[in-house]
Order: C-alpha cells, then structure tokens, then sequence
C-alpha cells in the first residue's frame, strides 16, 4: 500500500516543525486579510445590504432568477394545470358558479413550502411579456423578489383572490402573447397584504370593533341585548338552514372578523365557517378577534339553524360565551 505524502511529511517535520509550519499558514492568510483592510479600492469591501447597494438586489438579479411566485389573475383561464402539476400541494384553486358565471373564489400560493422547482410555470399555458423582460413568461412565474424573513409564517401564503372576492376567468386568444404587468410587482403587493391580513390581523380587529368597545362580555350577554340579537339573526338563518353557502355567508358576514388571521387554526374566516357547517369543527368561540361578540353571534346562528327557538338560542349562546370569555 502506498504511503500517504502528508503523512510522510508530517513525520519528517517533527513536531516543532509541524507547529512552526501551522503558524506560518496562519501568518499568510492575516497577510492578505490585513493587506485587505488597507487598500484604498472600495471594490475589496463587503457590500452592505440593503441599505448601501446600488440599485435594489432584486432588479441586479438575472431574469431567470426563481424568487417568489406570482400570478397576474387578469390573464388567468383557470386551468388548473399550475395546481395539477405541483408535485408538492403548494397550488390551491377553487373554482365555484356565481351567478351562472364559472369564477375563481381562491387562488392561494404557499411559498413556505415552495422548493421553487419551477414546474407550474412550465405547467400554464399562458403566454405573456412583462415590461423589461428580454423572454416571454408565463401568467404565472418566477420573480426576483426574494426577502422573505418573518417571525409569522402565515404571512408566507399569497392569496391572489381576497376571501369573499372572485375572478372571472380570461379567455385567452390562439396563439397571442398577453402584456402583463412588470415582474415582482404583483409578488410585492400580495406579500404585503399577507403580512397586513396574517401579522397584525388581531391586533387591528381587537382595536376595530372587538370586544374591547363593547365594554366587556357582560355587556354582550344582557338577556335583552341577547335575545334582540337571535331576533335579528333568526330571519337571515331559517331561509338558509339547509343551504350551506347561504349560511357560510351568513356566519361570515354576521358574526366573523373576517381578518383571515387564522387564529382559529383555519386558513381563512370562510373556511372556519365551512368547518362549523360541515361539523368539522365545533368549537364556536375560536374567532380571537371578534371575541366573545364572535362567540355568541356564531352560536345565535348555528342553534338557530338547528331549529332552535329565537329564546332557546339566547339561553346557550350566553352561557358558552360567558364560559369562553371570563377574564374578557
């Protein structure tokens, strides 16, 4: 077997010289750092991001660069193929009829499990050119937008359709390549509406109508004022107490903060609601930003629904919100 040469040489330095070997590496690598310190070219210094670039980082970024994924929903045909295609669930679409009209009503990105891959650009059909752009993209794409740091993850899910909105979708031309809008620019506004909607949902809800200003829950609960709420609720309730999206609206509308905060472990108010509906969960006082005004309006309409009386309703829902809302 063949020696190895650094252990010979090792061997042949002994140990003083081994050690004065080592301090010599040591002495020329400070050379050149030192050397560096001293050099009047700014061109040798660290950059400091972000604050003393040039020009913003992302736009000094190639074309081809895989940042956030956005989607210009003006020229989506709703096919799906983007979701289809995503090896890894990041995709969510949701197609419903609204006034005899097929529309989107959720197209949710969720770029904290992205890897990124690329594959649902190549999956969209669309073709389109972007401002700036040398190549043609896609409806969706790529961007350079890239800072995603966040102590909310939440924040990292794009919703290109506000719950509660919807978007008919485009009918493209054969063979025509569409104007879109300049790469990021969709990316950056979506990611600024996650953080508002996620991060500081709460605390606007509880400073904007939760219970804060009703003056606590003993308020809320006063037989009176209970049971003048079940009468107001009950004749929105009995005509949808077997549609389920007609009582979705209702529970969104009337008694939901709708700030999507998901607080309740739910990804958005209507889901929540969906949940409620279809008794996947029934836990009638999770909304934290409504607050026990949310408890007790959710619990009106669904013991409503359930055939209860205006009355009968009054009586469970100002125990469980007084059960859920002590300390409020």
């Amino acid at each position: 077997m063949a020696e190895d040469p650094k252990t010979n040489q090792a061997e042949q330095r002994g140990y003083f010289g081994s050690i004065s070997q080592s301090a010599k590496s040591i002495m020329e690598g400070m050379a050149i750092t030192f050397a560096e310190l001293t050099r009047a070219s700014q061109n040798h210094i660290t950059v400091q991001y972000p604050d003393r670039t040039a020009v913003p980082v992302a736009d000094s970024l190639p074309e081809r660069y895989r940042g956030f994924l956005e989607v210009d929903m003006d020229i989506c045909t709703a096919c799906k193929a983007c979701e289809r295609d995503c090896p890894i669930s990041v995709i969510a679409i949701d197609l419903e009829k609204i006034e005899g009209t097929r529309a989107m009503t959720r197209f949710d990105i969720d770029m904290g499990k992205c890897m990124y891959c690329g594959i649902c650009v190549e999956a969209c059909p669309t073709d389109s050119h972007a401002p700036g752009d040398e190549e043609d993209t896609k409806c969706i794409r790529m961007t350079r937008e890239f800072e995603a740091s966040t102590d909310n993850f939440n924040s990292l899910t794009f919703r290109f359709i506000r719950p509660g909105d919807y978007v008919v979708p485009f009918k493209p031309k054969k063979g025509a390549i569409e104007p879109t809008r300049r790469r990021g620019e969709i990316a950056r506004e979506v990611r600024a509406k996650a953080q508002e909607y996620n991060a500081l949902a709460c605390d606007w809800a509880m400073k904007n109508g939760g219970v804060t200003q009703t003056g606590g829950v003993a308020d809320l609960v006063k037989e009176d004022v209970v049971l003048a709420r079940a009468k107001e609720l009950e004749p929105l309730v009995r005509p949808v107490a077997n549609d389920a999206k007609g009582l979705e609206d209702v529970l969104y509308n009337q008694a939901l903060a709708q700030t999507d905060c998901e607080a309740c472990g739910w990804p958005t108010c209507r889901d929540y609601a969906v949940a409620m509906i279809k008794g996947k969960d029934g836990d009638f006082f999770k909304c934290e930003p409504g607050g026990g005004q949310a408890t007790r309006d959710m619990n009106l309409i669904l013991h409503i629904r359930l055939g209860k009386t205006a009355e009968e309703a009054a009586k469970i829902a100002t125990k469980v919100t007084l059960d859920h809302h002590k300390d409020a």
